[in-house]
């Protein structure tokens, strides 16, 4: 699933402005790779726990950097931003002065308005002006993995500067691939303890060997960091929803792959689609592109579908989960319209027009009985339905808000939080 970034680091380049603030000195602490078998013990221990440092009932959060604060929805609970780029050139450190100012501005803008910061962190791909997804070519490069591992430690130093709790969702779709090509070894070859860095010396070639690595590295530089593995719900070569996939089966063999890796992340991220469904429509010529909402043949909408394989992911690895860059169109305001910044889509419809209509929250509570704990919304291309006026062209629809969806998510948010949050499970 190929992930735009280009438009994320124009936004952010043109977004940044100097501060001097000096980077978190190094810590002199050694990292040693867990063993196997006590790091599933230690999973045993956490299982039924909801981490600490974030909202007890389901909450809402949406994309959006810092300098665009004055047009956040306010009832909103998280705001995440992709940290992403070539680390040789463009990558997220070099977007503000000094080095890595653009997070720090980032947490402590977002902090301060009361809201919990989350980082997509999606530097493999990009590297070395590669773009290639999957980045099994640097994954492989040396170089690339030695300067990678130092860019990680310098997010989590940052991260720890801050103090509060941070959520990092890390590499969205990279262990989908590393699922899907899994009996590939030429695939799996991960320059980690081979990247000669020395914080991941003694770590193993692969992916195990990778997502260890990350885990130790927070667990020395940034203990309030809450790290999310993304569950892709194509790894397993079946997708979940256009291949209407067994639910519990997939989940079952991604649960398995991730327990595989014996490295204890606290969280899961998956999420629905990465556009909206008129975009994938109107650009992308893909008919039939809104998720159904009625039973198919085997009695089973693709929002059920959906709902049982997170149900039985949970089930299986015990880890919350937030749902992540949700399509923010609707096909309710006349502002949506399938023209560009202003696609229709039916999934904040799914969820918010109930609460709009008769103050009623049953599907977002079947989610978290599910184990979702969070929805965030947000683009995945600069062209998509976004919550504010991203387009800048104004008021579309006469009667309805500047925002490019007619205002209708900030709307809908806003019911949910009036009737009362729901608390989780």
């Amino acid at each position: 699933m190929k992930r735009v970034i280009l438009f994320l680091i124009i936004t952010c380049l043109l977004s940044c402005k100097k501060n001097e603030v000096s980077a978190p000195e190094n810590q002199n602490i050694s990292i040693v790779p867990k063993d196997e078998n006590n790091e599933l013990d230690d999973n045993k221990d956490k299982v039924s726990l909801i981490p600490s440092g974030i909202p007890n009932h389901i909450a809402f959060g949406t994309e959006g950097d810092i300098s665009q604060k004055d047009h956040f929805i306010k009832d909103a609970e998280y705001q995440y931003q992709y940290l992403a780029g070539d680390i040789f050139s463009n990558g997220w450190t070099t977007w503000n002065y000094p080095t890595g100012q653009f997070a720090r501005s980032f947490l402590n803008g977002v902090g301060q308005i009361g809201k919990i910061p989350v980082f997509t962190y999606y530097n493999i791909v990009p590297a070395k002006g590669r773009y290639e997804d999957p980045g099994f070519t640097n994954l492989h490069d040396a170089e690339v993995m030695n300067k990678y591992f130092a860019d990680w430690k310098l997010l989590l130093q940052i991260c720890k500067e801050y103090g509060h709790t941070v959520i990092i969702h890390y590499e969205p779709d990279l262990f989908g691939y590393m699922q899907m090509f899994k009996a590939d070894k030429a695939k799996n070859v991960i320059m980690v303890a081979g990247s000669n860095n020395e914080d991941v010396k003694g770590f193993e070639n692969n992916a195990e060997g990778l997502a260890k690595a990350i885990v130790a590295m927070r667990d020395k530089y940034a203990p309030n960091v809450l790290l999310g593995w993304h569950a892709s719900t194509w790894a397993t070569g079946i997708d979940l929803i256009k291949g209407k996939g067994n639910p519990e089966q997939l989940a079952l063999e991604t649960a398995n792959y991730y327990k595989s890796l014996n490295a204890g992340f606290d969280l899961f991220f998956s999420e629905f689609s990465d556009r909206d469904s008129g975009y994938d429509q109107v650009i992308n010529g893909r008919q039939n592109a809104a998720w159904s909402t009625i039973g198919d043949n085997k009695g089973i909408s693709d929002f059920d579908r959906f709902q049982r394989y997170l149900k039985k992911l949970n089930q299986e690895t015990k880890r919350k989960i937030i749902l992540w860059q949700i399509p923010v169109g609707n096909g309710v305001t006349k502002t949506c319209n399938n023209t560009t910044g202003h696609y229709k889509d039916n999934k904040a419809e799914f969820f918010l027009q109930p609460l709009l209509d008769k103050k009623e929250s049953t599907r977002i509570a079947n989610y978290g009985q599910a184990g979702v704990i969070a929805f965030l919304f947000g683009r995945g291309a600069s062209n998509c339905t976004g919550f504010m006026d991203n387009q800048i062209d104004g008021v579309t629809s006469v009667g309805e808000a500047i925002d490019d969806d007619g205002g209708y998510l900030r709307r809908g948010i806003h019911a949910y939080y009036t009737k009362g949050a729901i608390s989780l499970p």
